[in-house]
């Protein structure tokens, strides 16, 4: 997802694209798709004709997810998911 090994999220959620043809698979350092070794998640994709898109939602309280442990990697080239990611950040007007 980043390289960037200093964010931490309180909320990281993954969700397949609308009209992607491939499936996309989720997974940490090492991942390897066809043994399913350090998949966490494997997306099916909602096709041409859209549909419900397949998601993940990782929640932390103490915000220590870190977006730069996951791997993402497709079947077809090109394709993939979208990732967003929360971060708290104090407001000193609430």
């Amino acid at each position: 997802m980043t390289s960037d090994t200093t964010i931490r999220a309180h909320q990281i959620r993954f969700a397949v694209a609308i009209g992607e043809t491939g499936r996309v698979f989720l997974g940490v350092a090492g991942m390897n798709k066809a043994s399913g070794a350090g998949v966490v998640k494997e997306f099916w994709p909602t096709g041409a004709g859209g549909g419900v898109a397949d998601e993940l939602v990782l929640e932390s309280a103490a915000g220590e997810l870190r977006p730069s442990d996951y791997y993402v990697d497709a079947n077809t080239a090109g394709e993939g998911l979208i990732i967003a990611y929360w971060v708290w950040i104090p407001s000193f007007n609430s």
